[in-house]
């Protein structure tokens, strides 16, 4: 008897980024001097790309400084090498798994609580307490690129639409996520309605176990958002890092910019890097959508469309291939070093 064939059902997400991997190379074939691009790219500084990726390497290592100065403030002892080791490995996660823009946060509270026998509810505090810090900085900089388009341009009014949809998505993305940190009560009724979810689909599920561990878990991570919030003094080490490293982050469009020669204005940069990465926070930030929104808006903000499109692949380069790379390595290098530990609590254990 042969087995029954399950019948192919496409996932949203899949089908969005190979939408947007087609949408891409269609732009290119018809909307772009293929021929004028290579040329462009041909000429690219390498000696000053280079500083491209030595910035993002410094972005992640002021990511790292972030959680490492909140875990600080949470009594929660980590050295900066592994807080390092960790940030790589939640990029890795950030870049390959379709989500809201919370794999990395999952991923780094994950692999702390397997390593220690830390709280995941503190560990997630400080993990929610970066993200803050990421989402606030990220706003700031698209209000600020916004308001400085308006003011030097005559910009088209469906594109500012546009871009102010996305600003007030992200306000109140935001907004959400402060509620939900700050209010107990929210929490609760969040984790009440999943649970609802979970039983109508599983009705042999018996959800007692996970409700009481995961309300442990909560109440934990609201002590520890109150302990945060105790100590805004103790805040300023972990914001001055991440406004640094946003601005590594940044600089890598900047300098992909003066590998090729090109001037560019603080306003564009600002507002292509913003409306580019809110995509992660949809799920849909790997290849093809990313390029082609950071071309396209470009092209529409002046900049030659050749160009535009060589900027978009030296920037994606160093912040999705780059990462990918280098984060596959610290996520192999933190598996052997986890295998190995467990390895040796048993042999503890057992002798």
């Amino acid at each position: 008897m042969n087995p029954a064939k399950k019948s192919f059902r496409p996932n949203l997400i899949a089908v969005i980024l190979v939408a947007g991997l087609i949408a891409f190379l269609f732009y290119l074939v018809f909307y772009v001097d293929i021929a004028q691009v290579a040329k462009t790219l041909s000429q690219t500084n390498l000696v000053i790309y280079s500083f491209a990726f030595f910035s993002y390497i410094l972005f992640t290592l002021c990511s790292a400084l972030v959680w490492h100065s909140l875990l600080g403030s949470l009594a929660v002892k980590i050295t900066r090498r592994k807080a390092f080791l960790f940030t790589w490995v939640g990029l890795f996660f950030d870049a390959t798994v379709p989500q809201l823009g919370w794999s990395a946060e999952v991923s780094k509270t994950y692999l702390l609580s397997k390593d220690s026998n830390i709280e995941s509810g503190r560990i997630g505090a400080s993990v929610v307490g970066q993200k803050i810090f990421t989402m606030t900085l990220t706003i700031v900089a698209l209000s600020l690129g916004l308001g400085l388009l308006l003011v030097r341009y005559s910009f088209p009014l469906i594109e500012s639409l546009l871009i102010g949809l996305v600003l007030g998505l992200s306000i109140l993305t935001l907004i959400v996520v402060y509620y939900v940190s700050f209010k107990p009560s929210a929490t609760k009724t969040l984790l009440n309605w999943a649970i609802k979810v979970a039983v109508f689909f599983r009705k042999s599920w018996s959800p007692q176990n996970f409700q009481s561990k995961a309300e442990a878990m909560l109440t934990s991570f609201h002590a520890s958002i109150d302990q945060l919030k105790a100590k805004p003094k103790a805040l300023i080490q972990p914001i001055s890092y991440a406004v640094v490293g946003f601005a590594f982050e940044v600089s890598v469009m900047f300098i992909a910019f003066a590998a090729l020669g090109e001037p560019v204005s603080v306003d564009v940069v600002l507002v292509v890097f913003t409306l580019t990465g809110t995509l992660q926070t949809v799920g849909v930030a790997f290849v093809g959508l990313p390029e082609l929104v950071m071309s396209v808006t470009l092209w529409q903000l002046g900049i030659d469309p050749s160009v535009a499109v060589s900027v978009a692949l030296l920037t994606r380069l160093v912040n999705l291939w780059f990462r990918l790379v280098v984060s596959y390595g610290a996520l192999q290098w933190t598996g052997i070093k986890i295998i190995r530990q467990n390895k040796q609590n048993t042999t503890a254990f057992v002798s």
